[in-house]
């Protein structure tokens, strides 16, 4: 159907005027251009909107029927423009982010700090997830935006490999470095082929950080001696802090913790480890204004934080 607004408003004026004629003047066009516009529709419609006589012309029961939809439709359309209009210079409305723990450890304090400056009226949530729960959650619209370690093609959700970030070999303090400055740990650096000099304690073999860690070991022909195997993410730092045993995180994982000189840090070599890190949203359901906005911030914080070596990784070509 190829009715569009501009002959609904002809429609409305000439409903108003009683006359095709009289509508014509208002509208400022020629009247066989607008007769032109009331048949399009007519046709389209396969009824009979007007009865017309020498007196002018009055909806039949159709046009009074249409009349009332035509009102709504552009009463609607004019509020959802000035809506959006609204929402470029000042959104409003939820926005949902997903991240995993170690994403929202570096990520979340100078994000929440922005969005409210800018926008006051956008009610900003961070969902902290597992990467495996955040697809769903997405595709259930509970969240608008997600961080995730891996793409799921075919899934209904759009994947953007937006950074690459270092993994860095974990010890207690003062092992590598004085943890007790902010980064020092980091001035140290360990090459691959030398981590089987340090007992480990990792996640075990399904998790998705130990798949990437045991790839890169085979690569390089290195084997670990993994003194036990935790998957939870807080219980590594703390074995690695107590020196239980060194573990290989993320530095966004640990970035508090380094600060506060409860672990020392050190740079993996020749090759470094990197695991890369997908920005994700529905591939049906458009973003709003608000949700668009908050997601341009999330990625200009990502690269301020990472060219203000607060976070060592790499923007992706695709994240620039």
């Amino acid at each position: 159907m190829s009715i569009d607004v501009r002959g609904l408003r002809c429609f409305l004026a000439v409903v108003s005027a009683g006359s095709i004629s009289r509508a014509a003047e208002n509208m400022h066009l020629a009247q066989p251009a607008l007769s032109l516009q009331i048949k399009h529709i007519e046709q389209e419609l396969g009824v009979a909107l007007f009865m017309r006589s020498h007196k002018g012309v009055v909806p039949t029961a159709a046009g009074l029927r249409f009349e009332s939809h035509a009102r709504d439709i552009l009463k609607r359309l004019d509020v959802a423009c000035e809506d959006v209009r609204d929402l470029v210079t000042d959104p409003s409305g939820r926005v949902a982010i997903g991240l995993p723990q170690s994403m929202a450890k570096i990520l979340t304090v100078p994000l929440v700090r922005e969005a409210i400056r800018r926008w006051p009226k956008v009610r900003l949530q961070v969902v902290e997830l597992s990467t495996g729960y955040i697809p769903d959650h997405l595709l259930s619209g509970r969240i608008d935006i997600g961080l995730t370690f891996r793409a799921d093609a075919g899934s209904g959700l759009l994947f953007e490999h937006v950074v690459d970030e270092d993994l860095v070999l974990l010890a207690p303090p003062g092992q590598f470095a004085d943890a007790r400055k902010p980064g020092a740990g980091l001035t140290k650096t360990v090459r691959l082929k030398d981590l089987h000099r340090f007992p480990m304690i990792l996640p075990a073999g399904e998790h998705g950080l130990r798949t990437l860690i045991d790839g890169y070991l085979r690569a390089h022909q290195v084997e670990l001696p993994v003194l036990a195997e935790v998957n939870a993410i807080p219980q590594l730092i703390n074995l690695a802090a107590a020196g239980v045993g060194c573990t290989i995180l993320s530095y966004a994982s640990v970035c508090a913790e380094l600060h506060d000189g409860l672990l020392s840090a050190a740079r993996i070599t020749h090759p470094g480890m990197s695991r890369p890190v997908y920005l994700c949203r529905s591939a049906t359901m458009p973003p709003s204004i608000a949700v668009s906005a908050v997601l341009d911030l999330l990625m200009e914080t990502v690269r301020a934080l990472i060219a203000d070596g607060q976070w060592p990784a790499r923007v992706s070509r695709a994240g620039c």
